[in-house]
């Protein structure tokens, strides 16, 4: 039995599991509706109930990604317990942010002048 855990192939991915590139881009878009949620949501006086707009942002990103939300959590748990794909998952998201980052910030740029009376 040791034998056969010593040689299992640790990189491998179950069936039931989302692969790790798609893990990537859903954890990144998940990133990005939980800070929608804080930024935006508590100004929303539309939004009453602040916890279920939140649930109900997130519910829209497993349907973009056709998954579910046990499917998610599933396999969220399987790379908690594999640091190794976890740390590469992370990786990734945080080289993204870098990435983008100047994106992000960098100061707009206006077509139009801007009319005197504005100014």
């Amino acid at each position: 039995m040791m034998l056969f855990a010593a040689c299992s192939n640790r990189s491998s991915v179950p069936g039931d599991i989302i692969r790790m590139d798609s893990m990537t881009v859903i954890m990144k878009d998940i990133i990005i509706a939980n800070e929608y949620s804080l930024a935006y949501i508590p100004k929303d006086s539309t939004k009453k109930d602040k916890i279920l707009a939140n649930q109900q942002l997130l519910d829209g990103v497993f349907k973009i990604h056709h998954i579910t939300r046990e499917a998610f959590e599933n396999s969220y748990r399987f790379y908690e317990s594999r640091p190794d794909m976890n740390k590469t998952i992370f990786d990734s998201l945080s080289a993204y942010a870098n990435r983008h980052k100047t994106e992000l910030y960098r100061p707009l740029k206006i077509t139009k002048p801007i009319p005197k009376a504005a100014k």
